[in-house]
């Protein structure tokens, strides 16, 4: 290892050192400057698509709102939302509520496209796992008041096997039930009831899990 014994020695030694390493040094700098560029432009483009849509939202919210709603209206910003901002929160909000909506209504084929969208809005490394986690919720119900039970698997298959949502062991209790593959509904059963603390719940549960054991 080199010695040097005079500030002059070091500080030669250093301005070598940059010398032989600047290209790497400022390619090093370059990949930072543009990282940090994209970055904060990726940022402002984010921010200023949310308030564009945050406008669109509350606009269709309005008039979706009124006593005698504008249909032409409240689909004209529907419409907008989810062909120029589907990837924004507001969109996927605007799916949920008119989805919930629609499947009140009785309207359950239109409702279930709504929540088939929403799923596949808010899936990927960016989406939404909240509004992912309802639409998946919402789905199986509509699945299994068609008797789709194998499609209502298929769906709550990504949740956690053991560490979800009681509604969530007890809708693939449903669908397994429905295919009577009672043994694993009894399962999910069981940790429905393990995992829940409304006692309404519960009633529910002992309910269907006295009625396989039948």
């Amino acid at each position: 290892m080199a010695e040097y014994i005079t500030d002059e020695e070091r500080f030669s030694a250093l301005v070598n050192f940059f010398k032989d390493h600047k290209n790497t040094f400022l390619m090093i700098f370059l990949i930072a400057s543009i990282a940090l560029i994209s970055s904060l432009s990726y940022k402002s483009y984010t921010a200023s698509k949310n308030a564009k849509a945050a406008e669109i939202y509350d606009a269709w919210f309005s008039s979706i709102s009124t006593e005698a709603p504008l249909k032409a209206d409240s689909d004209d910003h529907f419409n907008q939302l989810q062909k120029k901002y589907s990837r924004t929160g507001y969109a996927q909000l605007a799916r949920m509520v008119r989805g919930s909506s629609l499947a009140k209504e009785g309207q359950l084929d239109v409702a279930l496209e709504d929540f088939y969208d929403l799923l596949d809005a808010s899936s990927g490394l960016f989406g939404n796992k909240m509004l992912n986690s309802v639409a998946k919720i919402n789905i199986s119900r509509i699945e299994l008041s068609n008797n789709n039970f194998s499609n209502v698997l298929e769906v709550l298959e990504s949740f956690n096997a053991n560490n979800e949502h009681p509604l969530v062991y007890e809708l693939r209790g449903d669908a397994l039930a429905g295919l009577n593959k009672n043994s694993l509904a009894l399962d999910q059963y069981s940790l429905a009831l393990q995992n829940t603390q409304n006692e309404s719940e519960k009633s529910i549960l002992k309910m269907k899990i006295n009625k396989l054991k039948k």
